[in-house]
């Protein structure tokens, strides 16, 4: 998944799955330029609904929907009313046959004067969706593809105490798809795959490209109220985190344990030898070899031996990351418990050898006292270490580490 925020760009993206409909005119024995003309004598609009592997899928529910101007609704936080950039009603709904055929009372005309759109939904829970526009003068095809639906968690990293946002509702624009706020996460359980514009009332927040049948959690920034703070971008390449800058000799260091050896960064080019320029500008290119058992450890100072960072607001660390390892990350208390050993709070994940995006989320973190894993409340508000693990593979890309809730 891709995000592109485009704060004032109120231009809507729709994605067609392979809609098709056919218009079926009356008669005529000189044939007809109005699109989809059959042997049927009917002015209604007809929609054949197929899955993935284009077999019919029998009792969708399928609606057509009509895009009219902006209209007035009401705020649920203020008394005074709001107007959106677009809305959509809906005309019909009806069943699909045994073949998938789905016919509707609307005229083909209706939808040549303003946009109508098409809702599909099968499966349990909706778990098979599509949303795309009626292309009414279109007779070439007669299809609307159900793809898996996609869950869409949408953050802003706001304060807790931030009341702006704490009543108001997201909407995809031009969509039917609206998610209140609950306890700071606005959640769209099942919407179709496709491009959207992300809706905060009338002024648009974000585009978001959703790939069917994925989970998105995602951190969109809004206005003045969101807070967070860039750890690590890596595009200025050098070796220090951004928290210790002003700690010359607190950088970031690589260890390998048991058999394992570090292939980059190495010893001649140190960890500056391991940050690459490439399509997606500076980057982390680590490479190791893990031997029999072992594993390879990343870290970084926040400051001082002696001290630490208070980061009890922290939200979610989100990082992009790309590989072949199973890897975890772990925020560390800054005292020495002895022997190298110190509480962490440690994350575990699996990197993928596409670019992704990686949250991880306090109250989630593995347990585990015999290795000082510990509950993140304990120690949040003392750490003092940034840690990287990597267990398995043998390489890992990271870019952009993001603490979410916090500022400096």
């Amino acid at each position: 998944m891709r995000l592109s925020q485009e704060f004032r760009n109120r231009t809507l993206f729709c994605i067609a799955f392979g809609l098709a409909l056919v218009a079926f005119s009356g008669c005529s024995d000189s044939g007809s330029e109005t699109a989809g003309a059959t042997s049927e004598t009917t002015n209604g609009i007809a929609v054949i609904a197929f899955d993935g592997a284009h077999k019919p899928i029998p009792q969708a529910r399928v609606t057509l929907y009509q895009r009219s101007g902006a209209v007035p609704v009401e705020s649920p936080s203020e008394d005074i009313t709001q107007f959106l950039p677009s809305h959509v009603s809906a005309l019909e709904t009806a069943t699909a046959d045994d073949s998938g055929m789905v016919q509707f009372e609307t005229r083909l005309d209706e939808c040549q004067n303003a946009r109508c759109y098409v809702e599909g939904i099968a499966g349990e829970d909706s778990s098979l969706m599509v949303w795309t526009r009626l292309k009414a003068a279109d007779s070439t095809m007669n299809e609307i593809e159900l793809l898996p639906s996609v869950s869409l968690t949408v953050r802003f990293g706001a304060a807790a105490s931030d009341s702006a946002v704490s009543d108001v509702s997201l909407m995809l624009d031009a969509t039917p798809y609206w998610a209140r706020n609950e306890g700071g996460e606005f959640v769209f359980s099942h919407v179709p795959s496709g491009k959207y514009t992300v809706l905060m009332w009338n002024e648009p927040v974000a585009d978001v490209s959703l790939d069917a049948g994925t989970s998105v959690d995602t951190l969109m920034h809004i206005w003045d109220l969101t807070r967070e703070f860039v750890f690590e971008d890596f595009d200025d390449g050098d070796s220090l985190n951004n928290l210790a800058k002003t700690y010359k000799n607190y950088g970031w260091y690589y260890i390998a344990s048991g058999t394992a050896t570090w292939i980059k960064p190495d010893s001649v080019g140190g960890f500056g030898g391991a940050i690459v320029d490439g399509a997606r500008g500076k980057h982390l290119s680590l490479q190791f070899d893990l031997g029999d058992s072992g594993y390879v450890l990343l870290g970084t100072h926040l400051g001082l031996d002696t001290g630490y960072y208070d980061l009890s607001a922290l939200t979610a660390i989100r990082m992009k990351v790309r590989g072949d390892c199973d890897f975890s990350f772990a925020l560390e208390h800054y005292k020495d418990l002895g022997d190298n050993n110190f509480q962490k709070s440690l994350w575990h994940a699996t990197a993928d050898t596409t670019w992704k995006e990686i949250v991880f989320r306090p109250g989630r973190e593995k347990l585990n006292a015999s290795v000082y894993q510990v509950e993140w409340k304990n120690i949040a508000h003392e750490i003092g270490f940034v840690s990287i693990f990597a267990s398995s593979g043998s390489y890992l890309e990271i870019d952009e580490i993001v603490f979410e809730g916090v500022e400096f």
